[in-house]
């Protein structure tokens, strides 16, 4: 099948996204992926920062062509307003892709997109990846307002009425969810996930080493980590990744004078197990807001198919995944606690590991979840 996807971000960029890998995932399967991808633009939003990565043949990349002027220049809702402006400025170019490449599915995931909908001559499949009322909340700040946001909530509903499909990242997503609705999880490429690649990088800290991986979001609850480790100096706490967060973040473990906290930064996604193989403890650590309660975190999976002990927040979604493979912490406390359980009876925590991974390896790879996405999507091409 040929799929259009009109990417919000930069394609080749640190953030390694779901549509990353369904998408990559297809392409190896020998489905043509076309990708529209946003303009360069300076921003410490991780899925903006530019890597040299691989991609398969049957992929292929468009630049949107849009006003540089308006592009580069700040603006107030600079988020909003650009995502909003990019997705109205390509609407031409998608119509042009679907009538000259013949494509099939029209692969849609946030409120700016809502305009392609009305493009004729495929499926559309939205993709319910967040709570985007909750992040519409956050980005307009000191802005917020309830008209603004109704007029959001009703978009949102008309976007999956208005879909032939609707996947729903969580579970918890699902139960609000409109229209033709299928829950299609995250998942991992447990080929990636090599045991013992990070050696080199292991033998750097002292041990034990906590670690977390991720977006540097206002969702994460960073101030529990560092807290955490406050609580802990004798262990190293190693956190990978980057996002408009991290300079914050920096200057809190500057100022509370942590010294067994390391920033490592953004690194391309195929050296991220690296990381998580050389840490002993992993965090899937999140904010109790609704964007987090209906979260499917990445993370969670690439932990675990690394058979490794993880300790998160209660979040509901993650319970509802949960079949008594995590250990779970909302204070500094309870977290400190956790950790010394886990060091203390690594026969314990090495049973929940390897329960987590059974899970993981039977309900969430890639590979099963690219399957489902193209076998309902095909069920629905089929009636077009």
């Amino acid at each position: 099948m040929k799929i259009l996807f009109p990417y919000l971000a930069r394609w080749k960029a640190v953030n390694w996204t779901r549509y990353h890998s369904i998408l990559t995932q297809l392409a190896y399967a020998g489905h043509e992926i076309h990708i529209i991808q946003a303009p360069k633009m300076s921003s410490e939003e991780a899925n903006f920062q530019d890597i040299d990565i691989d991609i398969p043949e049957n992929i292929f990349l468009y630049e949107a062509d849009i006003n540089s002027k308006f592009w580069k220049r700040k603006w107030p809702l600079d988020k909003l307003a650009k995502k909003g402006y990019y997705a109205l400025s390509t609407y031409g170019l998608v119509k042009k892709i679907i009538e000259e490449k013949n494509i099939d599915i029209l692969l849609l995931y946030n409120l700016p997109h809502y305009p392609l909908l009305s493009i004729k001559g495929c499926i559309k499949i939205f993709d319910y990846a967040d709570d985007y009322m909750d992040m519409l909340k956050y980005e307009m700040g000191k802005l917020d307002f309830a008209l603004l946001l109704n007029l959001g909530k009703r978009l949102l509903e008309k976007m999956m009425r208005e879909a032939n499909i609707t996947f729903c990242i969580s579970n918890v997503l699902a139960k609000s969810a409109k229209g033709n609705v299928y829950t299609l999880p995250n998942g991992v490429d447990a080929d990636l996930a090599v045991i013992g690649s990070g050696k080199s990088i292991k033998q750097q800290y002292k041990k034990p080493i906590i670690g977390f991986i991720g977006s540097f979001e206002y969702f994460i609850d960073f101030t529990l980590i560092l807290n955490a480790a406050r609580l802990l100096p004798e262990a190293t706490f190693l956190l990978v990744g980057s996002g408009r967060k991290w300079n914050h973040v920096a200057n809190k473990i500057k100022e509370l004078s942590l010294t067994n906290i390391f920033l490592i930064g953004g690194v391309p996604h195929a050296e991220i197990f690296k990381y998580i193989d050389a840490m002993d403890i992993c965090l899937n650590i999140f904010k109790k807001l609704p964007i987090s309660h209906a979260a499917c975190p990445i993370k969670l999976f690439e932990y675990l198919v690394m058979k490794k002990p993880v300790i998160s927040t209660r979040l509901k979604e993650v319970e509802i995944i949960n079949n008594d493979f995590l250990f779970f912490a909302d204070t500094a406390e309870e977290f400190v606690d956790c950790i010394k359980k886990i060091i203390k009876h690594g026969s314990l925590a090495q049973s929940y590991a390897m329960r987590g991974y059974k899970v993981v390896i039977e309900k969430y790879t890639w590979p099963k979840i690219a399957e489902e996405f193209i076998t309902i999507a095909g069920k629905h091409a089929g009636k077009k």
